[in-house]
């Protein structure tokens, strides 16, 4: 939903719990968004500071898998490489269909599991 070398911001992070990496994140924005600060970013989540900036998230793609760990991945997520992460790739778009962030996140397998509700409509 963005324009072909159009300027993005993005924003990596390491999810800790317990103090032990767990997930390596990265997020992508449209430029000027929002303004990101690295201490609000510490303190809450990216949606959070989406939604206090007056946008409206209306829905998502998301597609999860997994793969071997890359020996950077391996050493960022403190497992060895070739090690099994799960991935999930998201694209999120606001009330008005515009995208709003594309997500690419790996995740420690030995320490974590996606739990996902679904919602059946008649």
């Amino acid at each position: 939903g963005i324009a072909e070398g159009a300027e993005v911001a993005l924003v990596e992070r390491l999810r800790l719990a317990h103090g032990e990496p767990v997930a390596h994140l990265r997020n992508h924005l449209p430029a000027g968004l929002l303004t990101l600060e690295t201490a609000e970013l510490e303190e809450t989540g990216l949606y959070r500071l989406m939604r206090s900036a007056g946008i409206t998230l209306h829905s998502a793609r998301q597609a999860v898998g997994a793969r071997a760990a890359t020996a950077e991945e391996g050493q960022r997520l403190d497992e060895p490489e070739g090690a099994p992460l799960l991935t999930m790739q998201r694209t999120t778009f606001d009330d008005t269909g515009r995208a709003v962030e594309f997500g690419s996140h790996v995740y420690r397998a030995s320490r974590y599991a996606f739990e996902f509700q679904l919602l059946v409509r008649p």
